[in-house]
């Protein structure tokens, strides 16, 4: 655990009855907490102990922490098995008083602590905390339910090297503003992201146990994997979404999200940007042709291939082929222009369903909405089999309606001349 330590040089020069105890020495006091949680919402106290590590005596010693949203605090006597030396007495066999005051007589926004001995003891002597490591007490805190964490700040620290019997109190040091610890909230069980996918509850927060890679970048969401073919859409907004889409891979346990699940199209909303993995994460896009009979995995980013026809991804060119709904929304660049019956291939997709599987009849291909994230000439295959399923296309070209002739297609109304390989046209109307 991470310890933060405050230091107080201190001068001072004191006289007991009956001893002389390091009289005008120079010595420091060193107040003393580890990091610790504290779990919110929680009704019971929890206990983190505050120390001194000092080189010399003090006879008393005032802590002023200032307050933190969401945080009550107490004060707690330390527990005799914590302690490093005799309680309640010190080394001369001195009572130690201990006593936690109010905040009523402090600034606003503090609370005090007061360690003390008593100075109206049976044989008329003051104690003195003795050199050493000493367990002051036990700072008590309590966190409300939107407890995320705080740095405990000390205001304000004084230790009183002085014989409180004294007409005048002298070697009295004082400290003000110093971080002391951090007061941390457990972080939440991390789970596989194969049991959210298959398991996962509606509006439950979830920390994904694994680590991630960052695969494709939509409208305030990404797709990410594990690297075993499990999928999910992390959706974000403002800065939070601009630092997780400059991310290549996300660090196990940090991505913490509300998973909900449109359509089945499950995603996990965040508000908090992860942390990035400084390894990269494995992973294979599924290549998928329309014509095979299996479906892609909702959320996973596929290389897919597929004719475009009469502004579908199809199979085959029949009533029954096989298609799936194109969306552009996220296609870098704008939408591009498609070719009427060519034959796209390992298009970078990111697959969605348009209802829940299940909800319609025909709850397959035409379930599917795809969105192409980007389409370039790469993608374009020629001399391939047509959308008749039985010949091969030679050649498409494009008439305006002044007679000009071109691969592409003009702006308005334009005719579709398919050549096959057997000699045969087929003519059709396009408007651009």
């Amino acid at each position: 655990m991470k310890k933060t330590i405050l230091k107080s040089l201190m001068l001072g020069a004191f006289a007991l009855t009956a001893m002389t105890v390091s009289a005008g020495t120079v010595g420091n006091v060193e107040i003393v907490m580890d990091d610790f949680e504290v779990v919110p919402g929680n009704t019971a106290w929890t206990f983190a102990n505050i120390y001194a590590e000092h080189d010399n005596y003090f006879s008393a010693i005032e802590l002023h922490f200032a307050l933190i949203d969401g945080i009550t605090f107490n004060a707690g006597k330390p527990q005799n098995a914590d302690m490093t030396q005799p309680w309640p007495v010190d080394e001369f066999d001195e009572d130690i008083t201990w006593a936690p005051a109010s905040n009523t007589d402090l600034a606003a926004g503090e609370f005090k602590i007061v360690l003390k001995f008593d100075v109206n003891n049976a044989d008329g002597l003051v104690a003195y905390f003795p050199p050493g490591r000493t367990l002051l007490c036990r700072l008590a805190v309590k966190a409300s339910a939107d407890f995320t964490g705080a740095t405990l700040h000390l205001n304000y620290c004084k230790t009183d090297y002085s014989d409180p019997g004294a007409p005048d109190y002298i070697g009295i040091a004082e400290q003000s503003d110093a971080d002391i610890c951090q007061i941390k909230v457990p972080g939440a069980a991390a789970t596989p992201l194969a049991t959210i996918v298959a398991e996962g509850v509606d509006d439950t927060e979830y920390t994904v146990e694994d680590a991630l890679a960052v695969v494709a970048k939509g409208e305030n969401c990404v797709f990410v994997t594990d690297g075993n073919d499990n999928w999910i859409k992390v959706a974000a907004e403002g800065d939070v979404f601009t630092t997780i889409a400059a991310m290549s891979d996300i660090k196990g346990g940090t991505l913490v999200g509300t998973l909900s699940e449109a359509n089945r199209n499950q995603t996990l909303t965040v508000t908090k940007a992860p942390e990035e993995a400084t390894d990269a994460v494995t992973y294979e896009k599924t290549q998928w042709n329309l014509k095979d009979a299996n479906l892609p995995k909702v959320n996973s980013v596929i290389l897919m291939t597929g004719y475009w026809f009469n502004g579908e991804f199809r199979g085959y060119a029949n009533g029954h082929g096989q298609s799936a709904t194109a969306n552009f929304a996220w296609c870098e660049g704008g939408e591009p222009e498609m070719q009427e019956g060519v034959l796209y291939e390992d298009v970078n997709t990111i697959v969605q369903l348009k209802n829940p599987v299940g909800a319609k009849a025909d709850a397959d291909f035409q379930n599917l909405e795809v969105y192409p994230t980007a389409i370039t000439n790469d993608n374009v295959v020629t001399g391939v089999e047509s959308l008749n399923g039985d010949k091969t296309v030679v050649s498409v070209q494009y008439v305006n309606v002044a007679g000009q002739v071109a691969n592409t297609p003009f702006e308005g109304m334009n005719m579709v001349v398919t050549r096959y390989a057997d000699g045969s046209t087929k003519t059709t109307k396009v408007i651009k």
